[in-house]
């Protein structure tokens, strides 16, 4: 097992996370279940069963907690696929111009340029 356990999806250290790691464990950063196959050391996408351990009944969907007897965590974290949220907003933002105002819990923009659109909004349907 590696000296330093972390999180498959945030990257966040386990290593206050008693082992071994049951089913119901998740990460105390991103709340992810840890015991699925994301985390094991035996998962391996583009094999016929996305596994390298025959004898495992592989579960459909690969970031669920499972009940595999042949689970091995081991560090999983990838930056770059962690990142890709950011880099996706980034793209949004350069095609539809990016916008730093907020809307506010009860609806309400707390900036001018979405109040401008209300009034063009407002202007077509004549209210």
């Amino acid at each position: 097992m590696p000296a330093k356990l972390v999180c498959w999806n945030c990257g966040e250290s386990l290593a206050d996370q008693p082992m071994p790691i049951s089913r119901h464990d998740q990460c105390p950063a991103c709340y992810e279940v840890l015991h699925c196959c994301l985390m094991c050391r035996f998962y391996s996408p583009g094999k016929t069963i996305d596994c390298e351990e025959e004898r495992a009944a592989p579960p459909v969907e690969k970031a669920t907690a499972n009940f595999c007897d042949f689970f091995r965590p081991v560090n999983r974290f990838d930056a770059v696929r962690s990142g890709r949220g950011e880099q996706a907003r980034a793209q949004l933002d350069s095609l539809f111009g990016a916008t730093n105002t907020e809307v506010s819990i009860n609806g309400q923009s707390d900036g001018a340029p979405n109040d401008d659109a209300l009034r063009k909004l407002d202007d077509l349907f004549d209210d």
